[in-house]
């Protein structure tokens, strides 16, 4: 006979991969508002190791692979004396809501010299998400005696304020530091943070004209434009703007990317929109991942520029131009230093040419070795892709030879 247990549904995820929001996910956020629900439970089984593992891994081994953090957040310290987080990392930004990524139980182990929190990589999950078909949340569930914990569910959002399509769940066992598989409990409904932010948070919402730029923020008390540059984006004879909005409430908050285009009465239409290109950013420990970030438009061309501080994060760069009505990569350049050598990668994405030179800072006369690489031809859109990203192929190609 099957036994039933109150189930309490969380108001949001603290951590889901469907919609790229760190404002929401982050470490050491309140606990959500709380509702309840009746579900059964059925047997428990315990879920697979994957081959390829982060277990026994640090943080510092994983910001050394260059891997990228999509998430991070401090999990439930009712249920143990330690400290817990749980985190998601891809090889790139792109495949935190397309493509694979691994999802960590991560255990604190200690403050580095530079006061950078390090943590012990305990238990993971290899997962493939394609929102909307496939996503992943964290929700704070009650399953037996009322006691609050951590879950971890692959659902199917179908932006209804109800999430039936439960596919699987797992629970977050912090005595046994493991991601624990759990029979889908049966008529399991969740309340679905997307549909629920989407009216409460308008951070990927934004009128589609103004008459200045200040009309694009939405909402001032909350957010600010951080960065603004003018010029003639779109060979039109007239100045459009390019900002960077930032959330000045939440320093981890994703930024976006608004490119408006002048209007021949003065005022502007919002064209594109990027809400992956800018990095976050500060990281889980507050920390800068850029020391300096700028934007210009230079003869008709929109420039990305980061600069990584030393010894932690490399210099990216990137060009974006107008192609009809596409708003197109068409440049990328890189600059990292390790012991002895320092690389720099120029990628020409209109040619499909990719240089690589690295120069050998370990001997006086630094000598530079240059390799040239034949690249597919690729259209990276504005709106759907990352510096990163673009480069994964590069980095690839460079390693392999």
């Amino acid at each position: 006979m099957k036994r039933s247990f109150i189930l309490t549904l969380a108001v949001g995820t603290f951590l889901q991969s469907c919609r790229y929001k760190a404002q929401d996910h982050v470490k050491e956020k309140v606990t959500p508002a709380i509702e309840r629900d009746v579900i059964q439970v059925d047997t428990i089984k315990t879920a697979a190791i994957p081959i390829r593992s982060f277990i026994g891994k640090t943080t510092n081994d994983i910001d050394l692979s260059k891997m990228h953090e999509c998430f991070g957040v401090m999990l439930s310290r009712k249920a143990s004396k330690d400290k817990y987080a749980l985190a998601q990392y891809s090889a790139v930004i792109d495949h935190c809501q397309h493509g694979q990524s691994k999802f960590v139980i991560e255990r604190f182990l200690r403050h580095d010299a530079k006061g950078k929190s390090v943590f012990l990589i305990v238990d993971e999950l290899d997962v493939v998400a394609n929102y909307p078909a496939i996503c992943f949340g964290n929700f704070q569930l009650a399953i037996e005696n009322d006691i609050e914990g951590d879950y971890f569910v692959e659902f199917y959002n179908n932006d209804a304020e109800i999430i039936t399509q439960v596919r699987r769940i797992w629970r977050i066992d912090l005595e046994k530091e493991k991601f624990v598989e759990i029979t889908k409990p049966k008529n399991l409904r969740l309340i679905n943070p997307d549909y629920v932010e989407s009216d409460e948070d308008p951070a990927f919402t934004f009128p589609s004209t103004g008459e200045k730029v200040l009309d694009f923020i939405v909402d001032p008390t909350v957010f600010e434009i951080q960065y603004e540059t003018v010029g003639d984006l779109n060979a039109d004879g007239l100045s459009d703007i390019v900002m960077v909005r930032r959330d000045k409430t939440n320093k981890m908050a994703i930024r976006s990317i608004l490119v408006l285009l002048q209007n021949k009465d003065k005022s502007y239409r919002l064209d594109k929109i990027s809400n992956l290109l800018m990095p976050v950013e500060f990281n889980k420990d507050g920390s800068k991942i850029y020391g300096t970030e700028d934007i210009s438009v230079v003869n008709g061309e929109l420039h990305l520029n980061f600069y990584g501080l030393a010894g932690v994060q490399g210099n990216i760069w990137g060009h974006y131009k107008y192609f009809g009505d596409d708003l197109v990569l068409t440049y990328v350049e890189t600059y990292n230093v390790g012991a002895g050598s320092s690389q720099s990668l120029y990628y020409d994405v209109v040619e499909g040419k990719l240089t690589e030179e690295i120069t050998d800072t370990a001997k006086e006369e630094m000598p530079v070795k240059t390799n040239t690489f034949k690249m597919k031809k690729e259209k990276y859109l504005f709106e759907n892709g990352s510096l990163n990203g673009a480069m994964e192929t590069a980095y690839k190609i460079v390693n392999n030879n």
